[in-house]
């Protein structure tokens, strides 16, 4: 093998890998940030109010959840986070689902989305007044996080 084509043999692996690298942050989605469900959010079901604020405490994105959607045993409730003003375009979504067996919910979810935030940056999540999460936004100012618990029978 000539010298020639030994030095091309790396670059040429090191300009793929940077290659899909580069697709991947430019066209993947968000990160998907997994907290467990914290003891003050216990009963998604009475959660009314979620807002994002940013370091110096002003609310970003604010929404209110819909009425309890409860369908066999199973409550989906979705939440449009509208900007302020702070950040003009500036949007999410909160969603809530519940799964019950029997008498008992065992299974509870709370979704956050959120798009063209400020790049880079760390958030904090606000459900009913209370901070939840804290999350950063990805190079295109997005952020998802999922809060879970499965509740033992």
């Amino acid at each position: 093998m000539s010298y020639k084509m030994k030095t091309m043999i790396p670059v040429l692996g090191m300009v793929i890998i940077l290659g899909y690298a580069a697709i991947n942050i430019v066209s993947g989605d968000a990160d998907e940030i997994k907290h467990p469900l914290p003891q003050s959010l216990s009963d998604l079901r009475a959660v009314k109010l979620v807002e994002i604020k940013d370091a110096d405490g002003q609310v970003v994105l604010s929404g209110s959840f819909d009425s309890t959607g409860e369908r066999n045993g199973e409550v989906e409730r979705k939440a449009i986070l509208t900007g302020t003003g702070i950040d003009a375009d500036a949007k999410g979504e909160a969603e809530i689902e519940i799964s019950k067996e029997s008498d008992a919910f065992t299974e509870q979810e709370f979704e956050v989305s959120v798009e063209n935030l400020a790049t880079l940056t760390a958030f904090k999540l606000f459900v009913d007044g209370q901070e939840v999460a804290v999350f950063n936004t990805d190079v295109r100012g997005d952020a998802e996080i999922e809060m879970s618990n499965e509740i033992k029978k």
